[in-house]
């Protein structure tokens, strides 16, 4: 086993986009500092973005929503067809106008961090961000994180809020995905695709919801999907496979402005 080997086995795998997260402390961040939205160019090469079952009824009229293959079969918006070509950020870093912004995207730099009894959750930044400010000389229109008292500012207040509503979403989310893979309703998605310029690429490595077998489910469970909202998110998922096709336009889209610009 090499050194390298040695150390991606025992550094803790990140969450999408974060390079650096840390806890918030008075203690270690009294200067600290969050500048202005400058873009989202640190999505820039995503090919898949975490959602929420709250975000299903926005996002399908934009992303294909598929599933991720794993124990909690987590929901993803396909946002590329071909590799770190993420077709909804900008050349110069901005959203796709008119087109829904995923929590989790707008969440970033900060992130919600477990206290030690689970009871809870702490703040955290991720200190990569172009947006994390460590001294208050680096920029004057900067947002203080912490007051003169060492107690969070409104700006900090908010990040948490905004934290705390998008975990409690994503433990509902985590129970509708494990129900899902109970209920053995999730297939392999895959599809093949030739570009107008020739070339072939494959959609593959997600999951989603086997229609056959979902409307073959017994009466009971039915009921109880019913009364959880479950089935209404089956029926946007499946609904939202529409939006690859959108995908597609957009793709060509982008590549006749790389021809304008070559």
């Amino acid at each position: 086993m090499t050194k390298n080997t040695q150390e991606n086995l025992t550094k803790p795998l990140l969450p999408l986009f974060y390079k650096d997260p840390v806890l918030l402390r008075f203690e270690d961040h009294r200067d600290a500092r969050l500048a202005p939205v400058a873009g989202f160019g640190f999505a820039r090469e995503a090919v898949a973005i975490p959602l929420c079952i709250g975000e299903f009824a926005m996002a399908m009229r934009h992303y294909p929503i598929v599933f991720a293959i794993d124990e909690n079969a987590s929901p993803i918006a396909l946002v590329a067809i071909k590799r770190e070509h993420n077709l909804f950020v900008e050349r110069d870093g901005s959203w796709r106008d008119g087109s829904y912004i995923p929590a989790y995207v707008r969440r970033y730099p900060f992130i919600g961090t477990e206290t030690p009894d689970k009871a809870g959750q702490l703040l955290s930044i991720d200190r990569a961000s172009d947006r994390f400010v460590p001294s208050t000389g680096d920029l004057h229109d900067a947002e203080r994180l912490f007051d003169g008292a060492g107690g969070p500012t409104a700006t900090a207040q908010s990040a948490m809020a905004f934290c705390q509503a998008y975990y409690a979403d994503s433990t509902n989310t985590v129970a509708f995905g494990r129900a899902l893979v109970a209920a053995n309703l999730l297939t392999p998605y895959h599809v093949d695709i030739r570009l107008p310029d020739g070339s072939q690429h494959q959609v593959n490595g997600f999951s989603a919801v086997d229609e056959k077998a979902f409307r073959a489910l017994p009466a009971e469970t039915v009921t109880d999907w019913h009364a959880n909202g479950w089935l209404d998110l089956v029926i946007l998922h499946l609904t939202s496979l529409q939006s690859f096709q959108g995908l597609l336009g957009l793709n060509a889209q982008r590549a006749n402005e790389r021809k304008v610009v070559a």
